[in-house]
């Protein structure tokens, strides 16, 4: 186990803060490190009955489009399911009518405190798009048969749809959740 010894924040922002420091080890002696502490976010897959809602969008942070599934940050104390269900609103212009939980995990454990909770949508009403100002976001209908020869390829990128494409057809095979 390891417990700060000393930190200080040196960066604070409405996504993250960085967390700098020494911590102590086990065996007593001192290690320096970066934490990136996030609030956590959340993932939806939504499922229209024969295909999948994705969003494409460029991501500065890669310097190249991306094809993900729906997500944001959680904001203060909001319940994670609210927050899934308001992101695919914004984001594809539909309302879950369910929301299955699949799972939540920690996506880079080494440096980052971010948590994603991982939601299926189901029984899906159209709406509209509600995007943010800074939003440019494509909305992309893949069919199931793409969705499984693009995972069987490793065609997605981004590792919450990735994660999230492949418990949705763990479900739709029956495996749960």
């Amino acid at each position: 186990m390891e417990v700060w010894a000393a930190s200080k924040i040196i960066h604070s922002g409405p996504v993250v803060r960085l967390r700098v420091g020494e911590v102590t080890l086990d065996n007593g002696n001192r290690a320096y490190r970066e934490v990136v502490e996030h609030k956590g976010g959340v993932c939806v897959v939504p499922y229209t009955g024969h295909s999948v809602l994705l969003v494409r969008q460029f991501r500065i942070a890669l310097d190249r489009y991306i094809l993900e599934a729906p997500a944001g940050k959680i904001e203060g104390d909001e319940n994670p399911e609210y927050r899934g269900r308001c992101e695919v609103e914004e984001e594809v212009g539909y309302r879950p009518g369910r929301l299955v939980h699949a799972c939540s995990y920690y996506p880079t454990v080494g440096f980052c405190s971010e948590k994603i909770h991982l939601y299926l949508a189901f029984d899906l009403v159209k709406t509209r798009q509600k995007l943010d100002e800074e939003e440019r976001i494509e909305v992309v209908e893949m069919p199931m048969e793409e969705v499984r020869r693009r995972l069987k390829a490793n065609d997605f990128l981004d590792g919450k749809t990735f994660i999230g494409l492949h418990a949705l057809i763990n479900h739709l095979d029956g495996g749960g959740p």
